[in-house]
């Protein structure tokens, strides 16, 4: 079913945000109302220039505009170098499954999102900005295949349930790659510092 983990990872991030993270968290309050009203405004759709697009679309083009307002020429020059990488990856991966649906081998929304986030990792370091990158990118796929679908007589709504999952899915993967890869280097700092003082005392 479509929407299924989009709902279940956002209704758990909302009770995360909204009751057990630290109030004193300057994003606490963004991430409980942006989760919140990309739930409630899912299921409603509009047209914009004959491209139909769900609202949550543009609540997404807004997190966005907000993430990248404050970058500074090069920064946002590199910003938006990672996220059109991730958007033709993401609109080639439409096409081959359009035109050779044999290769993709195993479920789409997990092969969409563990080649995204290996696209963000290798770009950027900071998480931020790979969440951002990642929004962007799949983002701006999705236009641009909603764009070429329109040319061949296709309706492609932007930003469905469907699309919705695989954000959810990747936000998730790339989380918890960068909670491992931060709990790689603390130990690998631990088990350094710990050899270190023992060489020292002998």
């Amino acid at each position: 079913m479509d929407g299924l983990w989009f709902f279940l990872f956002a209704w758990i991030g909302w009770v995360w945000a909204t009751f057990l993270m630290d109030k004193k968290n300057v994003y606490r309050f963004k991430l409980s109302l942006g989760l919140l009203l990309l739930i409630v405004a899912s299921p409603y759709g509009i047209a914009y220039g004959g491209i139909e697009m769900q609202v949550s679309a543009l609540i997404l083009m807004a997190y966005i505009l907000h993430e990248t307002a404050s970058l500074r020429k090069r920064a946002f020059f590199s910003f938006f170098v990672s996220a059109f990488i991730v958007m033709l990856a993401y609109v080639s991966f439409l096409l081959f499954e359009l035109f050779d649906p044999i290769w993709v081998i195993f479920d789409r929304i997990w092969m969409v999102a563990l080649t995204s986030v290996c696209i963000c990792s290798f770009l950027q370091s900071n998480i931020r900005m790979r969440i951002s990158i990642l929004v962007s990118g799949l983002l701006q796929g999705e236009i641009v295949y909603s764009i070429l679908m329109k040319r061949l007589l296709f309706p492609y709504p932007v930003a469905t349930h469907a699309f919705l999952d695989i954000l959810a899915v990747s936000v998730i993967v790339l989380a918890v790659w960068a909670g491992l890869s931060h709990t790689a280097f603390v130990a690998g700092t631990y088990i350094n510092q710990g050899g270190g003082s023992k060489r020292h005392h002998e």
